[in-house]
This record gives structure tokens, sequence and C-alpha cells, in this order.
């Protein structure tokens, strides 16, 4: 028998994101970054890496979550077990700075 907190947390945290712009298609699948880049483009995608190239960047993954939204990738990672990565698939502007 399930936790009931842990019952009510998973499905408050399903319900939150139900709502947010986000869809299901593709999510559980194993993807390339190169294909996870053509079908999400200028989106943010949470990805569980399977394999990484060697500058550290993903090569291929579970697709876990995409929105254009970042905060809604966000939310997403409280409950997660396996390494994940966060990526956006589309350019960033040339005046934007990103700390690691």
């Amino acid at each position: 028998m399930e936790n009931p907190k842990k019952a009510a947390v998973n499905a408050s945290v399903q319900d939150t994101f139900s709502q947010t712009n986000a869809t299901a298609e593709g999510i559980g699948e194993l993807l390339s970054m190169e294909e996870i880049k053509r079908r999400y483009p200028q989106e943010w995608v949470l990805i569980a890496y399977k394999e990484l190239n060697p500058d550290q960047s993903v090569k291929t993954g579970e697709l876990l979550a995409h929105s254009p939204d970042c905060d809604h990738i966000y939310e997403r990672l409280p409950f997660r077990t396996k390494p994940v990565a966060i990526e956006y698939t589309g350019p960033f502007p040339d005046d934007l700075g990103v700390l690691m």
C-alpha cells in the first residue's frame, strides 16, 4: 500500500504539471539529442541521460518532460532519482549569460 502523504504529493505534482503547456507526447522515449531538438524546437526539456558526449553534453536520454516554460521543467526536479539534464533546444540570445 502506498504511503498516503507520498500519494498526495505525487497527485498534486501530476495535477500541477497537467495544467501546463507541456504535453505527454514522447515522454519516456529514449532519443538522441538531435531528435529531441527536432521534435521540440525552442523548448526546455528534462532528460534522464543515458549517454554523454566527451564535452559532457547529452548524446542520448529518456525524455521526462518538455515545455516552452522552464518553470514547468523545474517543477519536475524534486522527484527525480535518475541523473538528469535540463536543456534548451533553441538558440540563446547573444547577450545572455549562463552560469553553471
